[in-house]
């Protein structure tokens, strides 16, 4: 049963060479041909789309080929102007959405615009899921440091990195709410942000850092009842990312999640294919969303739990 009329997916550009490679693999995997890739480093798109087999390469929008889906994949600052120009085509945009752009969100978006967080599809998040009793109260505390050499603010940074784990917190939650939000200076000149949410009956604190050791680090812990849940993980530059075993009141639960060609990625595979599956119409928009899909709408929880409402 198709559960839309949405033409056929089978093929598609990406737009942005540094993160939009990583969905190369799930597009190829879905049997969507990547037709073009596009870059404002015009030799930079041209050497991946060689080494890639890809048929095309450019700079500018009006130089794509038609396609069925549109990879966006570039600065948060652009995401706006491209869903607008490819407003009628299937749109997967990276996150955030709009970044700290979100007060000028569009009123209604592109029915078939999907936005890729994939924290959901980790099975350390699968396996915490199946642990948590549905309708229970859930304190969660998330920990976040990030310490990676791009010239990004504390809020741009919270939205590329804290966001993730954050995104599969209010997935299980619900729409978040914010209560209070604080910016300090730490030791040794360390930025901090903290954050607390409400979602619904469900709390979140939030405490994010940069500075010390170089990476992304992320810790957290939920409370439910008399069950302490807990999930640590990083990534070191040079090394995939690697979560320890998850904890249930100290009981590790699982052996942790790592894999050679990096647990990180096979999960964008994995959100992607579930994007590309909805699509073609064979999930629905609502089994998509709950499968840990963000809609347009959805996604803008990110930047409500950083900015408020």
């Amino acid at each position: 049963m198709l559960f839309n009329n949405t033409p056929a997916i089978n093929s598609a550009a990406i737009i942005g060479c540094n993160w939009g490679l990583v969905h190369l693999g799930a597009l190829q995997q879905s049997q969507v041909e990547v037709k073009a890739l596009l870059d404002l480093d015009i030799n930079k798109a041209q050497h991946l789309a060689k080494q890639h087999g890809i048929a095309a390469a450019c700079n500018n929008i009006n130089q794509l080929p038609p396609v069925d889906l549109v990879v966006i994949a570039s600065p948060a600052a652009s995401h706006l102007t491209l869903i607008e120009h490819f407003k009628n085509t299937a749109i997967i945009c990276e996150k955030p959405l709009m970044g700290l752009s979100a007060t000028q969100a569009l009123s209604s978006w592109p029915q078939s615009l999907w936005v890729n967080y994939a924290f959901n599809c980790l099975a350390s998040a699968q396996l915490i899921n199946s642990l948590l009793e549905p309708e229970q109260p859930v304190k969660a505390h998330l920990s976040s440091q990030v310490n990676l050499p791009l010239n990004f603010t504390l809020e741009q940074w919270f939205l590329e990195t804290a966001s993730h784990p954050l995104s599969w917190l209010l997935h299980k939650l619900g729409e978040p709410k914010q209560l209070s939000s604080t910016k300090c200076q730490g030791q040794h000149d360390n930025q901090h942000l903290s954050l607390n949410l409400a979602c619904k009956q469900h709390q979140i604190e939030v405490d994010f850092s940069l500075g010390g050791s170089p990476g992304i680090f992320h810790q957290i812990r939920l409370t439910q009842g008399d069950n302490n849940i807990e999930l640590q993980g990083e990534y070191v530059p040079g090394h995939a990312w690697r979560f320890a075993p998850v904890l249930l009141n100290g009981v590790a639960q699982n052996q942790g999640e790592y894999h050679p060609q990096d647990c990180w990625l096979q999960a964008n595979h994995r959100s992607t294919s579930a994007i590309i599956e909805h699509l073609r119409g064979h999930i629905s928009k609502q089994e998509l969303l709950a499968a840990g899909g963000f809609s347009p709408n959805k996604a803008l929880w990110l930047e409500q739990s950083l900015m408020g409402e």
